[in-house]
């Protein structure tokens, strides 16, 4: 089909895309570092099996949520190819796409397995494979029932115990599975000065392997070893409060064995740096009142020096409590608004302070010494899994406090890098 060459691709995605085309196997899986170009493959291989898929069938375009396909599928493809043969996401998740009506889907946990049901697939493809939820793709795997069904998908590698690592090794043995494997290296496109950046963002973390490597990594032992192992790297003994242009505040809620933590940080112009200010650490279970009084308290002094700050993000699974800091706040005349965080994917705000404290964008005043030794500390749970233990023997509630503090800017922060 002419489509192929619109853009030009690497030579791996030209061979990948050839052999693909050619001897296509029922499940073809690309995995892979960032930015290697394995997705960008797909965006020619999508409407190669969509011209070629049986009419009988149906055609779904699967990711973690029916947004991330959105941006990360069909946006490039529209700006490439055109809004005549990629349309837009219509309510009830469907799209047009090269004469097809195909449906999107999440898979980001069990229910979304509940769209598929009574679904014959005869092509399928999957976005960000290593973030989906299981049943979602045994019922993916039970729906690929027509004679030349294939399924194409995409991810970066996760732990070697990952579900998915286990289907493609077995897939491959029996030859079912088309595994390809991309580093950061086979995208020669790249500009030099990003791949080392990207490189040096995620030096000494298990990032390393899985996002430039393109290895299937354990994590364990310490999450920021960069910071352990030189603190003082990113402890700073004074801060300007004229460098700091924009604040938030991050709130933890307490209770059994755990800490209400509040964490100040500021910005600097083009968020060069992200500087924790101060910190408000006290364990154990505190009254709304004491709640309430130490808030207002650590607000005014951060005004004093800060008056940039306007913001102040909660942890939302306690709504009463952030009923009270509102009051609290309106009562007293704070400039500053109460949100609740937005609570993501926790391994993502692991992931951005990894990057931050390894390009050394990330800083914390030396009077933070709650936050400091969190960050110190924080190790991953034992088994290979990809959760930050959380068992009461470390402290992650200065953690907490400090991700909510800015998780809402993190993809600016990014960008801006």
């Amino acid at each position: 089909m002419c489509l192929v060459r619109v853009l030009s691709m690497t030579p791996k995605q030209e061979e990948i895309l050839r052999i693909s085309t050619h001897d296509p196997k029922r499940w073809n899986i690309s995995v892979g570092a960032v930015r290697s170009g394995k997705t960008f493959l797909d965006y020619y291989r999508i409407p190669q099996r969509i011209l070629r898929a049986e009419e009988s069938g149906a055609i779904a375009l699967v990711g973690n949520t029916e947004g991330s396909v959105a941006r990360n599928i069909i946006d490039p493809m529209r700006n490439m190819f055109g809004e005549k043969l990629v349309g837009r996401v219509r309510s009830g998740g469907t799209v047009r796409l090269f004469g097809r009506d195909c449906f999107i889907f999440g898979a980001y946990r069990s229910g979304c397995a509940d769209k598929l049901q009574g679904m014959s697939l005869s092509y399928c493809y999957g976005d960000e494979m290593t973030t989906w939820n299981e049943d979602v793709f045994r019922m993916i795997m039970s729906r690929l029932d027509k004679k030349n069904s294939i399924f194409d998908g995409s991810c970066n590698p996760a732990s070697p115990s990952h579900w998915l690592k286990k289907f493609i090794d077995e897939g491959v043995k029996n030859g079912t599975v088309r595994a390809s494997e991309f580093t950061i290296d086979d995208n020669p496109k790249l500009p030099v000065t990003f791949v080392e950046n990207l490189k040096r963002e995620y030096a000494g973390s298990v990032y390393y392997d899985r996002f430039i490597l393109g290895k299937w990594k354990n994590a364990e032992g310490l999450i920021y070893r960069d910071f352990a192992d030189s603190p003082n790297k990113h402890i700073i003994r004074r801060v300007k409060p004229s460098d700091i242009i924009m604040a938030d505040v991050g709130v933890d809620f307490g209770g059994n064995g755990s800490a209400t933590a509040f964490n100040l940080t500021g910005y600097t112009a083009g968020y060069k740096k992200i500087i924790t200010l101060d910190e408000y650490y006290r364990q154990g279970i505190i009254s709304p009142a004491e709640l309430e009084g130490d808030f207002v308290r650590f607000i005014r002094k951060a005004l004093k020096s800060y008056p940039c700050l306007r913001d102040v993000y909660c942890d939302s699974a306690e709504q009463v409590l952030i009923r009270g800091l509102e009051n609290a706040v309106r009562k007293n005349l704070l400039p500053v608004e109460i949100h609740n965080a937005r609570k993501g994917d926790i391994s993502q705000r692991i992931r951005f302070y990894s990057s931050l404290i390894s390009s050394g964008r990330y800083a914390v005043a030396a009077k933070c010494i709650h936050t400091i030794q969190a960050f110190s500390e924080a190790v991953w749970e034992s088994g290979g899994t990809d959760r930050r233990l959380d068992d009461g023997s470390v402290n992650v509630d200065s953690l907490d406090a400090q991700e909510y503090s800015t998780e809402r800017r993190m993809k600016e922060i990014i960008y801006n890098a």
